[in-house]
């Protein structure tokens, strides 16, 4: 039965340290997901408040805030090794969620309609922009320990078991969240900082594993991990591989921002009441990251060890065209939901880890450096240019919206397969400089 169930994870040609270090990180992922999903609902009713006439600001402020925190992420990397400067971060998020806890304290968490013009509405549109920014900076710092450690080839077999503990997380929040969802909205950031701290504790746990696997110290090294932002910035435009790295995860961000808006518009229309769309968001997340649960533990290692990289790459390009078309023909509210549902479970269960596996053959010091470009600011720069080619054509109808849409699907989707050509070789290489 052992033997049957290590075959089905695909763990049974794994070294004892490879599985227990894939556990170990799979369960600090665990705990940061399911901070963040505890308040995914409450951001998207934050949001559902403010309406779509506001979320390009919204969006603004998310960038600017995710771009900030990318200067003491550099600065610690420079100063310090992943060990240390990594719990620093994570302790530095369950602090704030603390502090929003106790200005939230005694709200009814009925939001009504929100606006800027009041602090009411720009302290909420902070909390917005805040939950947004731990939910890509909290996940790259777990993904930087992952990619730091493990190999391309690790990467192939075992990122797929890391994704099933962040999808867990993502799943027992989503139900905690949908179960409290008449509760207002400092008890679940006091849960979301527990969480946190948990995290760092199985983080700590993992990383004696990481170092058995590795058979050295990489975290050892200190400093010169790479320049501040703007000539960090500078190295990934220059860098071919980096610069389509971050091509990719811009157009992403686009089309995941375009489904954003007419998601937002159209259950927005049919639930105005608060609690109910918490509990409607709540349940759409645990519903897809239960379907991703299982693709992710059967499928995502068989897709990249069978199909490479770069074809698993053009999966969320091929879904999002036929997304497209069918709410253009079909627009409703549950049609909407299944192909935001659908988006979500191939994002997690195949573009996400494959776009991790990218990272593993890059030298330590451009690991740090790319994921700080591409996998904060660069990911929220693309929301925010998402939302604002959204608010610039909302004069335009959907048919209209899929033929603009259609080349930026098409150099996506081959963007995708270019890079994994290109991982393909590094790969190589790698293997070589290793034997």
């Amino acid at each position: 039965m052992r033997d049957l169930l290590l075959r089905l994870l695909r763990l049974h040609d794994a070294t004892a340290a490879e599985r227990r270090a894939t556990v170990w990180t799979a369960a600090a992922f665990f705990w940061v997901l399911f901070a963040y999903y505890l308040l995914r609902p409450l951001r998207e009713n934050v949001a559902y408040a403010f309406g779509n006439d506001h979320l390009v600001w919204l969006f603004s402020l998310t960038f600017v805030l995710t771009t900030l925190l990318n200067q003491p992420y550099l600065a610690l990397v420079r100063r310090l090794p992943s060990q240390r400067f990594l719990p620093y971060a994570l302790h530095a998020f369950a602090v704030s969620f603390l502090v929003f806890a106790a200005l939230l304290a005694g709200g009814s968490g009925k939001l009504g309609a929100l606006g800027l013009a009041d602090w009411r509405g720009r302290g909420h549109a902070f909390f917005y922009s805040w939950v947004t920014a731990f939910s890509v900076c909290g996940v790259t710092l777990i993904w930087v320990h992952a990619v730091e450690w493990f190999t391309t080839a690790q990467g192939k077999r075992l990122f797929g078991l890391v994704s099933v503990g962040g999808t867990l997380g993502a799943m027992l929040g989503s139900l905690l969240s949908e179960t409290l969802a008449a509760r207002d909205y400092s008890t679940l950031c006091v849960l979301s900082a527990i969480a946190i701290e948990v995290a760092v504790l199985t983080w700590w746990r993992s990383l004696h594993w990481c170092r058995d696997m590795a058979g050295r110290h990489q975290g050892i090294v200190r400093g010169n991990a790479g320049p501040p932002f703007l000539p960090s910035l500078l190295h990934v435009l220059r860098a071919p591989y980096l610069r389509g790295m971050l091509l990719f995860v811009l157009l992403a961000s686009v089309a995941a921002t375009t489904f954003y808006y007419l998601r937002l518009g159209f259950v927005g229309e049919v639930v105005p009441d608060d609690q109910a769309r918490r509990a409607l968001e709540a349940s759409i997340n645990f519903w897809y990251n239960s379907i991703c649960l299982c693709l992710q533990l059967v499928a995502t290692s068989r897709a990249l060890l069978l199909l490479g990289v770069g074809a698993v790459l053009c999966v969320m390009p091929f879904a999002s065209g036929l997304g497209f078309t069918a709410l253009t023909l079909w627009p409703t509210v549950g049609l909407f939901t299944g192909v935001e549902v659908l988006r979500r479970t191939l994002q997690f269960a195949f573009d996400k880890p494959a776009r991790e596996v990218l990272y593993t053959p890059l030298t330590r010091d451009e690991k740090y450096v790319s994921k700080a470009i591409v996998d904060t600011a660069g990911l929220r720069f693309g929301d925010l240019v998402g939302a604002t080619l959204n608010s610039v054509l909302a004069a335009f109808t959907r048919g209209h919206l899929l033929l603009l849409a259609a080349p930026l699907l098409a150099l996506w989707g081959g963007t995708g397969l270019w890079l994994g050509r290109r991982c393909r070789r590094l790969e190589r290489v790698q293997r070589a400089s290793t034997s």
